[in-house]
Formats: C-alpha cells, sequence, structure tokens
C-alpha cells in the first residue's frame, strides 16, 4: 500500500531587517496554491518591499517542516 503524499505547500517569507540578528526571516503568508503566493508576493512589493526581502518557499503543509525551512534560512543568514 502506497503513502500519501503531502500535498505541496507554499510560504511567503519575508526578510524584516538586519536588526532582528537572530531570526530575520519570517512567515508572512502561506497556501496550497502557487499562484495565490506569488500574487500576496506582489502585494508586499506594491508596498515597496524588494525582491531580495522576499522568496517563496516549498514544504509540506506540516507546522514543523514549514518551521524548519525558515529556520535554515535564518542560520544562512547569520554571520
Amino acid at each position: 500500500m502506497r503513502t500519501k503524499q503531502p500535498r505541496p505547500y507554499y510560504t511567503l517569507v519575508a526578510h524584516e531587517g538586519d536588526h532582528i540578528a537572530d531570526n530575520p526571516w519570517g512567515i508572512a503568508f502561506g497556501d496550497y496554491d502557487l499562484d495565490t503566493v506569488k500574487a500576496e508576493r506582489d502585494e508586499y512589493r506594491d508596498k515597496g518591499w524588494k525582491a531580495k526581502e522576499l522568496k517563496i518557499i516549498t514544504t509540506t503543509d506540516k507546522q514543523a517542516d514549514i518551521d524548519a525551512a525558515v529556520r535554515s534560512l535564518n542560520d544562512e543568514a547569520k554571520p
């Protein structure tokens, strides 16, 4: 019997500034539909956010997986 594969989940993360030294990347929005997340990203861009301050990551829909991916981004951002 095959196990059910989790659906991809797309999360928009925003770099909230270097003044937040430990965790500059934070979750801004998430959805199962990539186009919906891209539309949300575009709204952030319209509000003045720079492209380099926004990323879309793909994980499962488990909160632990999303948190681990964001933690990895934050670990990469540390000097």
